[in-house]
């Protein structure tokens, strides 16, 4: 049987490029993030290198899959599957590439919309993964917040959460209940 990391790298192996490259961004900036706070740095780096896995699949693969590992889809993944990613890039993680570490799970699970109780690892892949150089090239104001990340990740966290609220709110989506709540968690401390 293969180990873990084979699986994983076959998967990652038949990403397509560009993919490929964000998540090897996101990766180096959630371990330069991890050293900084001293979070579990490999762990990190395990749930960025892992985070986008399912990215790119059509939405009836998604929905393919999320069926296939009891994955609820809500109205919000219902009009985009593609937000589905997540949770699916975790139930492979645990049932196809025999992952156990929930710190690793949990982060790949809820690194679209986080999720109210986010943990250190949480937090660093999703800081990583909105403020990797390719993202912040395309939006240059997320500078500042990446900026923030390295001093104050709550902070930077809800600067970015917020910032995503208002680009919902601008084009008319809806917000996902986690991302709302994980708002005021941070709010309040």
């Amino acid at each position: 049987m293969p180990s873990t990391e084979a699986v994983i790298a076959k998967r990652f192996n038949n990403l397509l490029r560009p993919l490929q490259v964000h998540i090897n961004r996101t990766t180096v900036l959630a371990g330069e993030l991890a050293e900084i706070h001293g979070v579990d740095k490999d762990v990190c780096e395990l749930a960025a290198g892992t985070h986008d896995l399912f990215r790119s699949e059509p939405d009836f693969a998604q929905i393919a899959a999320a069926e296939k590992y009891g994955i609820p889809i809500g109205d919000i993944e219902a009009i985009t599957p593609m937000l589905l990613h997540g949770p699916i890039a975790a139930a492979w993680l645990e049932n196809e590439a025999g992952l156990m570490d929930n710190r690793v799970l949990e982060a790949v699970r809820w690194h679209t919309f986080g999720w109210p109780d986010i943990d250190d690892v949480g937090k660093i892949l999703y800081l990583a993964d909105k403020l990797e150089p390719g993202k912040i090239n395309a939006d240059p104001t997320l500078e500042p917040i990446r900026i923030l990340a390295e001093t104050n990740p709550d902070q930077a966290l809800l600067q970015l959460l917020q910032k995503r609220y208002e680009a919902h709110q601008d084009r008319g989506l809806e917000v996902h209940p986690f991302t709302l709540a994980l708002i005021e968690n941070l709010k309040s401390n």
